[in-house]
C-alpha cells in the first residue's frame, strides 16, 4: 500500500544555498514527519551531495530533467538570480503535474527555518486552493510595498487541485517571459513575486495566510512582541511556525552578518529566533567539513558584507 504524503515541498537549490536548505530540512524535520521535499538542485555538485547524504524526505533533481527551449534561452540571457527565481514556479509546477500522491504542495526558499509544524498554515482554510502570505512590513519597510509588492513568495502553498495547477502554470509562463531583479513599480514587477498580486481576482479559493508566526522576516518583525509559551516561541498571539532568513550572510562556519538592514535590538528575536538558526547552520557546516571537507560554497568575506549585525558564535554554543 502506498502512503500518501500530506505535504509536498519544493525548493531551488544552488552550491551557495546548501548550507541553509540543510538547515530547514533538519527544522522541518524536527517539527514534522508527514513530508516529502523535492529539491532543483541548480548546480550538479548540490545534485551529488545530496545524494551522498540521502535524506529519506529529501529528493534531488537535476536542472537537466526541466530542460527546454524556453528554460534553456532564460539560462543564457538571464543573470544566476533572476534564472533561480524563474525556476521556482517552473519547479514548483513539474512536481504538482508528475507527483500528485499528496494533499497540498508548497514552494519554500531555501532559507526558511521552522519553530514548529507547518499543518497550521493549511488548517486555517483547509478548501482554499492558493496559499499566500503578506509581507506585513513594519513601518521602517513600507516603502517596499512599492517595489516588491504585498505578498511575499519565499512560500506559496497550493492544494491538489485543478485550479491550483491553473494557478502555477500561469505564474511559471510569466517568469519564462519576464523575471527582472530590478524592481519595476510602474508596471508591477519584481522577480517572480509580483506576478501573484492578481490570484485573488483571478482564482477561487485564495487564502491570505492570517497567522503573524507564518513568514516572518526582518521587515515584519518589528511589528511584534515574541514570547515563550509552553516551550514554544510565540509570534503575538501566533505560534512561530517559520521564519524567513532573509539577509542573513554566512561569513564563516562560526561568523554571520545576521541582519543587512539593520542591527537587532530586541533580545528575544535574537536570541530565540536567530540563535536557533545560526547554530543549525554552524552544525551544518561542521558536518559538511566532516564528510566534504573541500566544499566551501555559500560564504561571503567579513569585507563584502555591512557592519549591521556581525555575529560571532562562540564554540560551546556552536555544539547541537
Amino acid at each position: 500500500m502506498v502512503i500518501m504524503n500530506k505535504l509536498h515541498f519544493t525548493t531551488i537549490v544552488s552550491q551557495d544555498h546548501l548550507f541553509k536548505f540543510l538547515a530547514m530540512v533538519s527544522s522541518l524535520k524536527a517539527n514534522y514527519n508527514n513530508f516529502k521535499i523535492f529539491v532543483l538542485c541548480v548546480n550538479d555538485i548540490v545534485w551529488h551531495i545530496l545524494n551522498r547524504i540521502n535524506i529519506a524526505e529529501v529528493t534531488p533533481i537535476m536542472l537537466k530533467e526541466l530542460e527546454s527551449p524556453v528554460l534553456d534561452k532564460a539560462r543564457k540571457e538571464r543573470s544566476f538570480q533572476a534564472f533561480c527565481w524563474t525556476l521556482k514556479p517552473v519547479f514548483l509546477h513539474y512536481n504538482m503535474n508528475k507527483y500528485r500522491d499528496c494533499k497540498y504542495f508548497a514552494h519554500l526558499d531555501a532559507d526558511l527555518f521552522f519553530f514548529s509544524s507547518p499543518d497550521g498554515i493549511f488548517l486555517e482554510n483547509p478548501e482554499a486552493n492558493l496559499y499566500l502570505t503578506h509581507h506585513r512590513n513594519a513601518r521602517d519597510f513600507l516603502q517596499y510595498y512599492r517595489s516588491s509588492g504585498v505578498f511575499n513568495t519565499g512560500f506559496v502553498g497550493c492544494k491538489n487541485s485543478d485550479v491550483a495547477r491553473k494557478a502555477v502554470a500561469g505564474w511559471e509562463e510569466q517568469c519564462l517571459r519576464e523575471c527582472p531583479v530590478a524592481a519595476d513599480p510602474t508596471r508591477k514587477l519584481f522577480g517572480d513575486q509580483r506576478y501573484v498580486e492578481s490570484w485573488p481576482d483571478d482564482y477561487d479559493r485564495v487564502h491570505i495566510v492570517r497567522s503573524s508566526g507564518v513568514n516572518a522576516a526582518l521587515w515584519n518583525i518589528q511589528n511584534y512582541t515574541v514570547s515563550i509559551k509552553d516551550e514554544k516561541i510565540y509570534i503575538d498571539d501566533d505560534p512561530l511556525v517559520f521564519y524567513h532568513f532573509s539577509g542573513l550572510t554566512i561569513i564563516s562556519r562560526n561568523e554571520f552578518n545576521l541582519n543587512w538592514y539593520y542591527y537587532i535590538k530586541d533580545k528575544m528575536v535574537l536570541n530565540h529566533i536567530y540563535m536557533p538558526y545560526v547554530i543549525a547552520l554552524n552544525y551544518q557546516m561542521e558536518k559538511m567539513h566532516e564528510y566534504f571537507p573541500w566544499f566551501a560554497s555559500g560564504l561571503l568575506s567579513r569585507e563584502f558584507t555591512p557592519e549591521t549585525h556581525y555575529f560571532a558564535l562562540k564554540n560551546k554554543e556552536g555544539a547541537p
